[in-house]
């Protein structure tokens, strides 16, 4: 079928999340142009029920849908809307070069000097390096590029239409020389056929050697034509991969799949990145870009604290315990007090008059604020 494009004008375009995306992307709003994807990935999770929407998945990366008015809808909520993270943006080949809209949205960032993070696949947005700089030097831009593998083979089966992971890999270098924190979210990793441990490190090696500065990893997620895609991509290759992933997802053949693999799966592939990254002198998460100010300091907190929520999951700590930190830092990073300024006037007293913290999180974040030398109380406090 012939690649189309549908036309339309959106009543609205920044999604603005109720909390950040605290130990991943960082990002407070999302803004994209475009709805659908020319690369077609098999197991892209936005071929899966709950993402295609109204729109059947089969036309997912035939019929593009372009929000005309994007740029219009964005420069206007962008004005109502405190400073903080954004995602923006969609370099796909087909689409962006006929209506250019991602280069004019930069723009829009860069008048209202909100921070931003890309997530993107295609090295096209190098064609944005100035842009992208101008944004940087006013406030801060992170780019993180997609891949699932560097394996040809594997590209070959489950995303032949995707950029080159070559393409991509040069993007990474000169954004890399350009100033611009970059890195790569290896997603999704897939099960059995591209998890091993030599396909990681030579991914995280790539990745590493032109310039990227952290890697994000992730599992693959399982839902609707998505799933019978990656079913059928994977079997090309291994013939026992229906067997294995049908076992790994509890996916009955007149079933439907689970969303994730089982659990302890999902630990041993976030411990083996977690290994290699640290082989490879990175971290496995992108560092938080933060912005001066009076309230810095409770985004550092939070990002501590939102950290340590991945890592007690990987620990497999008590939901409890999970659920304490993760709301812990949704107060501190949400709160518009300084919590440097309440430690130093009131101590760790007035650290646990705030919503969820306790008194182990109370000490804790008394801790860190020690560490950093911010408002310090005083023996009379």
């Amino acid at each position: 079928m012939k690649l189309e494009f549908d036309e339309y004008k959106a009543r609205k375009v920044v999604n603005a999340y109720k909390h950040v995306d605290g130990g991943w992307f960082w990002h407070k709003y999302g803004a994209n142009p475009y709805v659908g994807c020319r690369s077609g990935c098999e197991f892209c999770y936005s071929r899966g029920g709950r993402y295609a929407g109204r729109r059947g998945p089969e036309v997912f990366d035939k019929v593009i849908r372009v929000k005309t008015n994007v740029v219009e809808l964005l420069r206007k909520e962008l004005g109502k809307l405190e400073p903080d993270i954004i995602t923006c943006g969609d370099w796909q080949q087909p689409a962006e070069k006929r209506y250019g809209l991602s280069r004019k949205m930069l723009e829009v960032v860069l008048e209202f000097g909100f921070p931003l993070v890309i997530i993107e696949r295609s090295p096209l947005l190098t064609r944005d390096l100035d842009l992208l700089q101008e944004i940087n030097r006013a406030a801060h831009v992170g780019v993180i590029l997609s891949f699932s593998n560097v394996d040809p083979a594997l590209k070959r089966a489950f995303e032949p239409r995707s950029p080159g992971v070559k393409q991509r890999l040069g993007a990474m270098a000169a954004l890399a020389d350009s100033g611009i924190q970059v890195g790569a979210a290896l997603m999704p990793i897939i099960p059995f056929v591209g998890d091993s441990e030599q396909h990681l490190d030579d991914a995280i090696r790539a990745f590493t050697d032109h310039g990227g500065s952290f890697v994000i990893g992730a599992g693959l997620t399982m839902e609707g034509e998505q799933a019978r895609r990656t079913l059928a991509a994977g079997c090309g290759l291994m013939p026992e991969f229906e067997e294995r992933l049908r076992l790994l997802y509890d996916w009955e053949e007149d079933g439907a799949p689970e969303h994730g693999p089982a659990p302890a799966y999902a630990r041993k592939l976030s411990l083996r990145v977690r290994g290699l990254c640290a082989k490879h002198g990175i971290p496995d998460r992108m560092p938080r870009p933060i912005l001066p100010g009076p309230l810095a300091v409770n985004k550092r907190i939070a990002e501590r604290l939102f950290l340590r929520v991945c890592d007690l999951e990987l620990e497999q700590a008590d939901q409890r315990r999970i659920w304490a930190y993760r709301r812990g830092a949704w107060t501190v990073d949400e709160w518009a007090e300084s919590v440097g300024e309440i430690f130093g006037a009131r101590g760790e007293a007035g650290l646990r008059e705030l919503p969820g913290i306790g008194q182990s999180l109370s000490g804790l974040i008394a801790r860190w604020l020690k560490e950093e030398a911010v408002f310090v109380p005083t023996e009379a406090s």
